[in-house]
């Protein structure tokens, strides 16, 4: 059996074709099932790739069900596969402006942009975090004073991540992650490690960096909109509205990529970026296709 493939790029730049986080799209997996997702995932050995399960047909052209994976487990959200699916899912319906992507974190809107997509982010939950201030720092590589003092928290708007705040962007590129410290002060169960280390650049510019493991790896994720969208619940909280920022990420692993993050009057969250389709085939299903 045939399988379709749509390869792109998320929160690109443009005029700069290998930038942004790449995302393997495939718009017509109804058939699959977890064993397969995960192994065509691990296949392709991306961050994320999807698999479109349904997709909606006249008024409701604009729905599909949409789940995510890595090469390594399933994601119940994603911000650039989830940007990333909504181009493909569009483009199939005839060109749409809006399209609703139901995945286990829940139903998520996503309107076109100029050059991309914006989803509208499910309101974030908190929690303290119990490991200290020294404990952040080793872990991340970086001495205690430049991890900002109170500002580290668990945040989750579709997926738990650790969003940390150091002191200045050099900080930041100094970040050099010690797995198995990450392992026991940034794991939330029964996810593998995931922090958002994060410093102001300018008054609505960040530059990020998204640290997490595999297996005893470290790994850095080019530009998480996941972690955006976390972001933008943690300055929520604490205040902000009818604010947009600029995120960078990626530059240290290669793929320059930027986040539009903004936040509304009434404090919703809604990240964005440019959505580039970079190639497409079809893949083969069955070992007597093979």
């Amino acid at each position: 059996m045939p399988l379709p493939f749509q390869l792109l790029n998320v929160f690109s730049i443009a005029g700069e074709p290998f930038s942004g986080n790449p995302l393997c799209v495939f718009p017509d997996a109804p058939g699959l099932g977890d064993a397969d997702m995960l192994a065509w995932a691990r296949q392709f050995n991306l961050s994320e790739s999807t698999f479109v399960q349904r997709r909606g047909e006249g008024d409701q052209r604009g729905e599909a069900d949409v789940r995510i994976f890595t090469p390594g487990h399933e994601m119940p959200f994603a911000g650039h596969p989830t940007l990333g699916t909504a181009e493909v899912v569009a483009t199939l319906a005839g060109g749409l402006d809006t399209v609703h992507l139901t995945m286990p974190a829940g139903r998520i809107p996503v309107v076109r942009i100029d050059g991309g997509w914006r989803l509208s982010t499910q309101p974030a939950r908190l929690r303290e975090v119990t490991s200290s201030l020294g404990e952040l720092a080793r872990a991340l590589g970086v001495v205690e004073a430049q991890v900002a003092h109170g500002d580290a928290a668990w945040v989750d708007a579709g997926v738990e991540q650790l969003v940390v705040r150091l002191e200045d962007v050099e900080a930041l590129r100094a970040c050099d992650p010690v797995g198995h410290l990450m392992h026991e002060h940034m794991t939330s169960p029964p996810r593998a490690p995931h922090v958002y280390a994060w410093a102001w650049t300018g008054p609505t510019t960040v530059e990020a960096r998204l640290f997490y493991t595999q297996g005893q790896a470290v790994l850095e994720d080019p530009a998480t909109g996941s972690a955006c969208a976390n972001l933008g619940g943690w300055l929520a909280s604490r205040g902000a509205s009818d604010v947009s920022v600029v995120v960078s990420q990626g530059s240290a692993v290669g793929r320059p990529s930027r986040l539009l993050l903004d936040i509304d009057a009434a404090g919703g969250v809604h990240v964005g970026g440019r959505v580039d389709l970079v190639g497409s085939g079809t893949c083969s299903v069955g070992s007597e296709e093979a």
